[in-house]
C-alpha cells in the first residue's frame, strides 16, 4: 500500500451515491466502494427512513405516539421535529426485526404521510456504477442489527445479499459492511466468524481507527467524516493517527 492510502466507502445504497457522490468522485478522479442493502433496491425504503420523513412531513403541530409507548413529540420547529425524529429512532432501533417494522408502519399511519419510493438505488445503477470503476460490496438483505439475530438468520441475511449483487454483477462480491457496525452492539465476534466462513476478502466495521497488518480483516475500522469544517475533519484524522499509535505500542487492538 503507498502512504497515506484511504478507502472511501459508502453504505446503504441510497440513489443519491448514484446522483451526486459518484460524479464528485469521477470529477476527482478517485473511486469508492459502495456498499448495498439489496433488499432495497428498486423502489424499497430503509425503516429508519421511513421514520425520518413520517416525522418530517408530518404537517402536525404533535405526534402523539403514546398507543405504542412512544410518547407525544411536539413538532413545531425544525429544532423539535431533529428532536422527535432522533428520539423515535433510538427507541426502536435495537426492537426485533418484525417488532420494528410494525411499530415503524404505525408511525406512518399516524403522520398520515405519503412515503416516496425514490430514496434507493435501482438494479440497473449499481450497475453502472460497476461499470464506472466503483466497487460494490453486501450489506446485508434488510440491514438488520446482526446481534439480534440467530446465526442462521445472520448467514441467510448475508449470503442472500451476496448472491443477489453477485447474480445482478455477474461477478465475484468480496467485500461487506456490518449494518450500523459497532462491535460487540451491532454484530457479534459469531457473526464476524460467518463472513469469514462466505469467503469474503474483507469486511468493515464503524469502529474508530486506522488500519493495519495487524487487523482482523473481517472487523477493519473506519469513520465517519460528519465534520463540517477542515479544522474538525483535520482533528478527527490525528485522533485516529494516535489510536492507530496506541494500536501499535499495544495499548489498543482492533475490533
Amino acid at each position: 500500500m503507498p502512504a497515506r492510502a484511504a478507502c472511501i466507502t459508502f453504505d446503504d445504497g441510497y440513489a443519491d451515491n448514484f446522483t451526486v457522490a459518484m460524479p464528485i468522485l469521477r470529477d476527482h478522479g478517485l473511486t469508492a466502494t459502495f456498499f448495498v442493502a439489496t433488499g432495497f433496491l428498486d423502489g424499497g425504503r430503509m425503516w429508519n427512513d421511513t421514520v425520518i420523513e413520517a416525522v418530517s412531513h408530518c404537517g402536525k403541530s404533535r405526534l402523539d405516539l403514546s398507543e405504542e409507548g412512544l410518547g407525544v413529540h411536539e413538532l413545531n420547529s425544525a429544532v423539535t421535529v431533529r428532536q422527535a425524529i432522533m428520539n423515535i429512532l433510538n427507541e426502536i432501533k435495537y426492537r426485533e426485526p418484525a417488532e420494528r417494522r410494525r411499530t415503524v408502519d404505525y408511525i406512518a399511519a399516524v403522520a398520515g404521510v405519503r412515503l416516496p419510493n425514490d430514496l434507493m438505488l435501482t438494479s440497473e445503477q449499481v450497475r453502472a456504477m460497476r461499470r464506472a470503476g466503483m466497487l460494490i460490496g453486501a450489506h446485508t438483505v434488510t440491514h438488520p442489527i446482526l446481534a439480534c439475530l440467530k446465526p442462521d438468520e445472520v448467514r441467510s441475511e448475508i449470503l442472500d445479499s451476496q448472491q443477489f449483487l453477485e447474480s445482478l454483477l455477474q461477478e465475484r462480491v468480496s467485500l461487506f459492511a456490518y449494518p450500523n457496525g459497532k462491535p460487540n452492539i451491532d454484530y457479534r465476534a459469531g457473526d464476524a466468524e460467518v463472513v469469514r466462513g462466505l469467503g469474503f476478502d474483507a469486511a468493515v466495521t464503524t469502529a474508530w481507527g486506522v488500519a493495519d497488518s495487524r487487523c482482523d480483516l473481517m472487523q477493519l475500522p473506519r469513520f465517519t467524516p460528519w465534520d463540517k469544517t477542515r479544522l474538525r475533519f483535520g482533528a478527527r484524522l490525528i485522533r485516529n493517527l494516535w489510536q492507530n499509535e496506541q494500536l501499535r505500542s499495544g495499548q489498543m487492538a482492533c475490533p
